[in-house]
């Protein structure tokens, strides 16, 4: 694709949205607003915009980004923090009689996806002015968003498409592309003093695909499924973190606390290997 460059005399590039450019904006992001929740957080964006008003130091920034050429905007897009999952996920519900499973799962849930959250960062709407496609506007405005937020220590930039021919676009501009309706993020958990691999599923709306520009190398596809279904996962978070279980029931955690301590009481009497020897059989027996 095509660059969109500057002629003599003008500006062009990608920059900053400015207060007054809202109305514009809008009529530009319009098309892709699919629900009346896209409308109303698409004008409440725009508001702020010309309000003067600084969403960068917001609990959860966002930025406009446009490209203009000739004192016309010619593509925009909202970039904001990642705020993948934080619903507890419909396949709980089953869970729901069992109050104290339900808590922990959707408590874990939580916990994992914000940590995805606190490196992600996301496209929430972007498109270029119907005359001006084909010219590698998307794709600048992809670039600059990119280079801003992995400055900003983030890990990924990742979108939502609905169709087959943008989903084959963002794959060429090296985005990792999810099946339909479902995606996954493969994380690294801290369990006491190891360190095990979690997989939490997304739940997407139909015909819906996620899309993850890696911007680190440890950003990449991982397959989590089988030969007959494979299941691409994508790497979201590689370092370690330690789940909070603070939605999990009191009960729960003075079990858990009990466990740990007379883990420790045997691990002192008899060693790591014993240890885990007693435990090995003890588990062997609970399950025949």
């Amino acid at each position: 694709m095509g660059r969109v460059k500057a002629r003599r005399g003008e500006s062009s590039g990608v920059r900053l949205a400015r207060a007054g450019e809202g109305a514009a904006i809008k009529e530009l992001l319009a098309e892709v607003a699919r629900d009346e929740v896209d409308r109303e957080q698409l004008t409440a964006t725009c508001h702020l915009l010309d309000s003067g008003i600084d969403t960068t130091r917001f609990a959860e920034p966002f930025r406009l980004l446009v490209v203009e050429r000739r004192r016309k905007l010619l593509g925009a897009a909202l970039v904001q923090r990642g705020n993948h999952g934080m619903k507890p996920s419909e396949r709980l519900a089953e869970l729901r009689a069992h109050q104290n499973v339900y808590a922990q799962q959707a408590g874990m849930q939580r916990a994992m996806f914000a940590r995805v959250n606190e490196v992600c960062a996301h496209v929430a709407f972007m498109a270029v002015e119907p005359s001006s496609r084909r010219q590698g506007i998307g794709r600048q405005l992809v670039r600059a968003a990119a280079a801003v937020e992995g400055r900003r220590g983030r890990r990924m930039l990742t979108g939502y498409v609905w169709d087959d021919d943008l989903a084959r676009m963002y794959e060429r501009w090296g985005f990792i592309v999810s099946p339909t309706e479902t995606a996954a993020f493969f994380l690294r958990e801290k369990v006491g003093d190891l360190y095990a691999p979690s997989v939490v599923g997304l739940e997407l709306k139909e015909g819906c695909r996620l899309v993850v520009l890696p911007l680190v190398p440890e950003v990449r596809a991982y397959d989590i499924g089988t030969e007959d279904e494979p299941f691409p996962a994508v790497v979201g978070v590689e370092e370690p973190f330690a789940p909070a279980h603070l939605d999990m029931p009191e009960k729960l955690n003075e079990i858990r606390e009990r466990v740990d301590a007379f883990v420790r009481t045997q691990m002192t009497l008899y060693g790591p290997e014993r240890t885990r020897a007693i435990f090995d059989a003890y588990l062997g027996q609970s399950r025949s």
